[in-house]
This record gives structure tokens, C-alpha cells and sequence, in this order.
């Protein structure tokens, strides 16, 4: 237990190094774990790490699910259904078909129910690698809505299409009308069950008064709905995916202003922590994968396969979002809804964008030892191998060039979320600053008016600051923002020294600093953001 505990240290510890290391580099953080881990894998006399399914399945997934789906917009899920149903669905088939045939092809005595398997393991990218990725570029909106969206349900489609593969070898037998029942079943089932746990948790938040409550009933409502869905024998991950929309579009209206601020400090965290161990944990299961391919094939004949299995996972890809593109265009082509389409270089981005990760991992780890008559599970060792070769592949090649693709085809752009949302800024400060002098003028106490004097000068002030900002060119913001970066943080933190100066004297309480410490923190944050904006 005590190894377990140190091992577990080592981990963050390495996690937190690497991230200082990613953000200095500009190097995406999810790649540069995985590297890692390879490396920190292959020296001697460190502890071996086995990642099991069942950490990956039930502590890992479900709150990366809830979080990505709790974040991601409801309307913009919902009028990019078609492409995101296209990608999550459609072509997770279309992968595990085309890595089926090909690995028949390359693998001698491979069956095709077996290539299926293969193929259903390697089928869902991983999209928290993809937004890592994109997350420094102004790419178009609709791009990383329909690549967010496809996340959250493809991992749903691909552990279903896992899940009838194995069983088809396992038995040796196989319906397509009963699997077509049971994957309507499983994600129906799946999608109904987390809206119920949505309404019955957002149910409990409009009681609740507690930030600690609330946020504690946050992190076990994955756990809520991805458990009793997989006892009932349908999807987990729509479950959490579609309890997760439901909750996160109404938190505005359920969750207290203390509660929404500290639920999105500890989510951000249990993100950091939970995807850097997964990713680190890929990179160090390489070891112990080469260990049990040894004697079966040399290593340098299946990397060989693994290449050629994740060259046809990128080129079904292609393969896939071109024709699909034209159909939606054909689809809206007498649609009244303006829809904002993908050109030339945002499908090749779109297209590029397929990086596997832990899932694969986890559904390739998660495969049965021996069928039922009792014999070893065909090519389960080379299965392992070759899912790595893809999650590395795909990560690391496709991962370090998209950035550099993206500028090249000049993918990126202005936003006009930037633009959209300095409008409603300065349209609710001025309805403020409004609404303050309709009260002044209802009052006929003096010094209630004096004090809402105050208030409307204080937000008159702060409109005027958006006003000018708002004025200026974009070139001339960023130049400026580059430079108050810089210097705010130093203005703060000569604030805070100033602060500590005073409780040193004797002029202030411990407590008197520490409300003011946190006003200042608030400030400093609400600084980075704006200055963000200009980026």
C-alpha cells in the first residue's frame, strides 16, 4: 500500500514538472506526457505502473465525460448534430471496417472478427488531445464545436461496437439484427437514464444552500448515472454525456454565484490531475507491452504494422469528413438556418485532428484472457501492441503538426465570439449603470442616493474603460495586452506584499487580510481575462 502511495506521489510530481516544462516550451501538455511516460517507462529500477480498464472505466472517464459535456454549449450540440453524428457514429464504423480488412490483410492467420475488434478498439479519437492541441489557436468555432462533440459521443459508439466484437469472438457466433437492437437499446437506454439523473440532481442543487454540498453533489453525479447505466446494460458514457449537458445548461439557474465559482476552480483542477496520469500512465505501459510481444513476432516487423493500421485510421478519416461535408451541404442546401460550413482547410484540420488516447488503451487492456471453449483470445498481445502504435502514432505525429497545419492552411482567424462578447459587456454594464439611476430617482433618502451615486459611478467607470478598449484597433490591443500581462501580475503582487506588510505592523487582522487577499485574487483573475481576450 505504502509503494502504491509513493508511486501515486511520484506521478503528480512528475505531472507537475512536465506542465511547467509544457507551458514554457509551448509544447501541448497531453503529447509531451506520453513522451514522458515512454521514457520514464523504459528506464531501470523505477516501479512498474499497470493502467487496469476499471481505473480507466470507472474513476477516469466518467468525470472527464461529465466535465467536457457540463462546459460544452447545448445549442451549439444541438445545431451541429449532423456533422457530430456523422463523425461519432458513421465514421467510428467506418474505421473499425477499414482497420478490420486491413489488419486480415497485414496479420497472417488474423480472422475478420478479430480485425473487428482491432478495429473497434482504435476507432474513437481523443478529443481532449485534439483541444489541447487547438486550445492556443483561434481556429473556427464551429471546428472545435463539431470536434468537442464528436468526443462526447464517440467513445459511447466505439465501446459499443468493442463490446459486440469481443462478444462475436468470444462465442463465435454473430446477428446484425441483434446487435442493431441492442445498439438502439444501449443508446437510448443510455441517454434517457442520465437525463433522468440530470433532472433529479438539478432537483437537488435548487435545495441545496452549501458550496461544499453542491460541488461534492458535482463530482458524484458521473458516478450517478455512469454506474446504474452500466448495471442495466446500456451506455455509461451517454448516460454521463447526456446528464452532464442537461446540469451544465442549467447551472446558471441551480448553482449558487459561491458555488459556481469554486465548482469551476476544483473542475479545472480534477481535469489537470485526472488527464495528466492518464496520459502520462499510456506512455509508461510500453514497457510491460513489449514484454509480453516478445517471442510472438520481432518488434521492428509489427511497429511496420502499426504504422501501415494507423496510416489507414488517418486515411479512413479523410476518407470519411470530405464526402460527409458535401452531404451536409446538400442537407442544408434549401435549409432558411445559415450555416457557417467548414472550407478547405478546416475539413483537412477536422480530418487531421483523429488522435487516439486512453480509452483505446483501456478497451485493448480490457480484452477477455481465453474464449469460452477455454483457448487463448486470438492475437490479444499483437492487439495491445498494435493499439499503442496508433495511440503514439496519432498523438505525436498528428499532435505536434496540427498547430503548424493549421497556420498553414490558415485555418485560424479573428473570432467573432471576442467581438460578441465585448458587445454584451458593455450592453449589460450600461444596463446597470441604467437601472441604478431608475432607483436613484425612486428614493427620496439622501443617503441612499449618495451611495447609489457611488455604485452608478463605479460601474460608469469601468463601461467607459470598454468603451475605449472597444475603440482602439485590434493590433493596437494586442501590442498593449502583451505589455500589461507583464505588468499587472507585478502590480498585484506589489499590492499583496503591501498587504503582508500591514498584518506585519499590526494594522490589520490575519482575517482582514485574508478577505482582501481574496478581492485581490478575484481581480487579478478577472485582469487575465480581459487581457485574454486580446490575445
Amino acid at each position: 500500500m505504502a509503494e502504491k502511495i509513493e508511486t501515486l506521489l511520484w506521478l503528480l510530481a512528475m505531472i507537475g514538472v512536465l506542465a511547467v516544462v509544457a507551458e514554457r516550451l509551448k509544447f501541448p501538455f497531453p503529447i509531451l506526457l506520453v513522451i514522458a511516460g515512454l521514457v520514464i517507462g523504459v528506464a531501470p529500477r523505477l516501479p512498474e505502473v499497470k493502467l487496469t480498464p476499471d481505473l480507466v472505466f470507472l474513476i477516469f472517464l466518467p468525470p472527464l465525460l461529465f466535465s467536457a459535456s457540463w462546459n460544452f454549449p447545448w445549442d451549439d450540440f444541438r445545431s451541429n448534430l449532423l456533422p457530430i453524428f456523422f463523425l461519432a457514429v458513421g465514421l467510428v464504423l467506418a474505421t473499425m471496417v477499414g482497420v478490420a480488412f486491413a489488419a486480415v490483410w497485414l496479420i497472417p492467420g488474423m480472422t475478420l472478427a478479430t480485425g473487428f475488434v482491432l478495429g473497434a478498439i482504435v476507432s474513437p479519437p481523443d478529443a481532449v488531445a485534439a483541444t489541447a492541441v487547438l486550445k492556443n489557436l483561434r481556429v473556427p468555432k464551429r471546428l472545435t464545436t463539431i470536434l468537442e462533440g464528436e468526443s462526447l459521443v464517440n467513445d459511447s459508439s466505439g465501446l459499443v461496437a468493442y463490446q459486440f466484437a469481443v462478444a462475436a469472438v468470444v462465442t463465435g457466433s454473430f446477428s446484425l439484427k441483434a446487435a442493431s437492437g441492442e445498439f438502439v437499446w444501449m443508446s437510448l437506454g443510455g441517454g434517457l437514464l442520465g437525463w433522468l439523473v440530470g433532472l433529479v440532481v438539478e432537483r437537488l442543487h435548487r435545495k441545496l444552500k452549501d458550496p461544499a454540498v453542491e460541488i461534492t453533489l458535482t463530482i458524484m453525479t458521473p458516478y450517478l448515472a455512469y454506474l446504474p447505466a452500466e448495471k442495466l446494460g446500456v451506455s455509461g458514457v451517454l448516460a454521463v454525456v447526456t446528464a452532464g449537458l442537461y446540469i451544465g445548461h442549467r447551472s446558471w439557474q441551480v448553482l449558487s454565484p459561491d458555488s459556481r465559482v469554486q465548482r469551476a476552480a476544483i473542475w479545472r483542477f480534477l481535469d489537470y490531475l485526472l488527464n495528466g496520469t492518464v496520459f502520462i500512465l499510456i506512455g509508461l505501459q510500453f514497457p510491460s507491452i513489449i514484454q509480453e510481444i516478445r517471442g510472438i513476432a520481432p518488434v521492428w516487423q509489427l511497429a511496420f504494422v502499426g504504422a501501415a493500421i494507423s496510416f489507414v485510421v488517418i486515411a479512413v478519416r479523410f476518407l470519411w469528413v470530405f464526402p460527409m461535408s458535401w452531404i451536409e451541404r446538400a442537407f442544408y442546401r434549401r435549409s432558411v438556418t445559415k450555416v457557417d460550413f467548414l472550407n478547405f482547410g478546416g475539413l483537412v484540420v477536422a480530418s487531421w485532428a483523429g488522435m487516439r488516447g486512453v480509452v483505446s488503451l483501456a478497451a485493448a487492456l480490457a480484452l477477455p484472457l481465453t474464449l469460452d471453449g477455454g483457448e487463448p483470445f486470438p492475437h490479444r498481445h499483437i492487439i495491445l501492441f498494435l493499439t499503442f502504435c496508433v495511440i503514439f502514432v496519432t498523438l505525436v505525429l498528428q499532435g505536434l503538426s496540427l498547430p503548424w497545419l493549421a497556420r498553414r492552411l490558415r485555418v485560424e482567424e479573428e473570432s467573432t465570439e471576442y467581438q460578441s462578447e465585448a458587445d454584451a459587456r458593455m450592453l449589460l454594464t450600461g444596463e446597470l449603470v441604467e437601472e441604478i439611476a431608475r432607483e436613484m430617482k425612486k428614493t427620496t433618502d439622501s443617503h441612499e442616493r449618495e451611495s447609489l451615486e457611488l455604485w452608478r459611478g463605479y460601474y460608469q467607470a469601468r463601461l467607459d474603460n470598454l468603451k475605449v478598449r472597444h475603440a482602439r484597433s485590434p493590433e493596437i490591443n494586442r501590442k498593449s495586452a502583451r505589455h500589461e500581462r507583464a505588468f499587472f501580475p507585478r502590480l498585484i503582487e506589489h499590492t499583496r506584499n503591501h498587504l503582508a506588510a500591514m498584518r506585519r505592523d499590526g494594522l490589520i487582522s490575519e482575517e482582514v487580510r485574508r478577505k482582501i487577499e481574496y478581492d485581490f485574487d478575484l481581480e487579478e483573475q478577472r485582469i487575465q481575462r480581459v487581457l485574454a481576450r486580446h490575445n
